[in-house]
């Protein structure tokens, strides 16, 4: 099983009751309207992908209510921020034109994934449709790019690139994290020694026999798509229906644009967990088995396939991926996630089964699935986290209402 983790460009910084839910109620049932969209878990574009969660977007050359496209089976990924969407997803015909910079030559971006994975590709404008919102002339990238794959040792010198839908699981990535752009201030300021970020990239002239590292302002980095949004743009709600302890061939839920800003978008009786402008909560896990364990660096990340840390849990072995845990019997874990070590705390459990039984059902949604990370004192959690809750991201900088009691400025968390 491929081990997918999200949480894009690490260094610059962007689970229900027994894993699944204990509630019978389904959040995802209740949302409709212009700023909803639906959110579904499946095998995806090969059919064996594992704990993924798609939406459909639709892209458009600016201005054109004609020359668009609709794509399915777009991760959704709040581990990272911009819409990066595979350049044989995109025809021809659209007419997205590369973004240049001052002289006129083109911009490139580069991501890398905690799996190894990296996105290589130039930057183009598009009008980017969620439901019934646009986020109107839009940087997004095109991964993929035959004409650029001379250069993509720029973005990694040993990882593997993302081209195919094989290679990604999805025919996109719709980065939806916290901030408004994919790297901010940092890629803007050039340093004392070099312009290289590692995020951003030009050609050297008009033909692209060469390319460099360059800064970019933050208009024109990949943009988080909400917040461009005319309105409904200060946070969304990922409202997932429960999922079987024993996991499911799909699992079904909703994306809820704005907060406070309509009916179906708010959310009282949620506890608002701000994080550090890093993104970070402050996680500390305890289990009858691996004892207690703080994670200073917690981040929700539905771009990970599972609830990835590091504990006393034996791993799979051959021909399973050695990443995933693989207990005898299954582990519970509580959670307390909090803004420090010494403000309230939110409480929840999930529970880690053996992975190698959890893949030998064929199952697309798996709520018990977890993993190593091998990071010192980082909790992701993943997908799985998500299942049976409505959990809500509020963007940095953005002020709301309706969720939890009086006003909450992003980032934060609230579930």
């Amino acid at each position: 099983m491929k081990l997918f983790l999200s949480f894009a460009a690490l260094a610059l910084v962007l689970a229900a009751c027994g894993g699944g839910s204990s509630s019978d109620e389904n959040p995802a049932t209740a949302a409709v309207g212009a700023n909803v969209v639906d959110l579904l878990v499946d095998g995806g574009p090969d059919g064996t992908g594992v704990n993924r969660l798609y939406t459909i977007v639709t892209v458009c050359k600016p201005g054109s209510v004609t020359l668009c496209k609709t794509i399915d089976h777009v991760l959704v990924d709040t581990g990272s921020v911009g819409l990066r969407l595979l350049a044989s997803q995109m025809p021809a015909e659209l007419q997205l034109g590369t973004a240049k910079n001052t002289s006129g030559n083109a911009l490139l971006g580069c991501a890398n994934f905690l799996d190894g994975s990296f996105a290589w590709g130039p930057l183009a404008l598009a009008d980017v449709k969620l439901g019934g919102l646009i986020a109107p002339s839009t940087t997004v990238q095109l991964v993929g790019h035959s004409d650029y794959d001379p250069f993509q040792s720029q973005c990694s010198t040993w990882g593997f690139p993302i081209i195919t839908p094989a290679d990604l699981g999805a025919n996109g990535i719709l980065g939806v994290g916290l901030s408004k752009q994919d790297c901010g201030s940092a890629c803007e300021l050039q340093g004392r020694r070099s312009v290289r970020n590692g995020k951003y990239f030009s050609c050297l002239n008009a033909a692209c026999t060469s390319v460099t590292g360059t800064t970019l302002a933050t208009d024109k980095q990949l943009q988080q798509v909400v917040a461009r949004f005319p309105t409904d743009n200060n946070g969304f709600a990922i409202q997932m229906d429960s999922v079987p302890y024993t996991g499911a061939v799909k699992a079904t839920g909703k994306l809820v644009f704005g907060l406070g800003t309509r009916s179906n978008n708010k959310f009282p009786t949620l506890q608002v967990i701000s994080t550090t402008s890093q993104g970070y909560l402050y996680g500390t896990l305890s289990s009858s088995t691996s004892g207690n364990a703080i994670f200073p660096s917690t981040f929700l990340d539905t771009g990970s396939n599972g609830i990835f840390f590091d504990a006393s849990l034996p791993k799979c072995v051959y021909p399973y991926d050695s990443g995933f845990y693989c207990p005898i019997s299954d582990v519970a874990f509580n959670a307390a996630l909090s803004s420090s070590a010494v403000t309230g705390q939110s409480k929840t459990s999930f529970t880690v089964a053996n992975a190698a039984t959890l893949f030998d059902k064929g199952h697309a949604a798996l709520p018990t699935l977890g993993g190593s990370l091998n990071a010192l004192g980082l909790l992701d959690l993943g997908l799985p986290f998500f299942y049976g809750k409505t959990v809500v991201i509020g963007i940095e900088g953005m002020p709301a209402t309706g969720v939890g009691t009086g006003t909450a400025t992003g980032p934060f968390y609230a579930f």
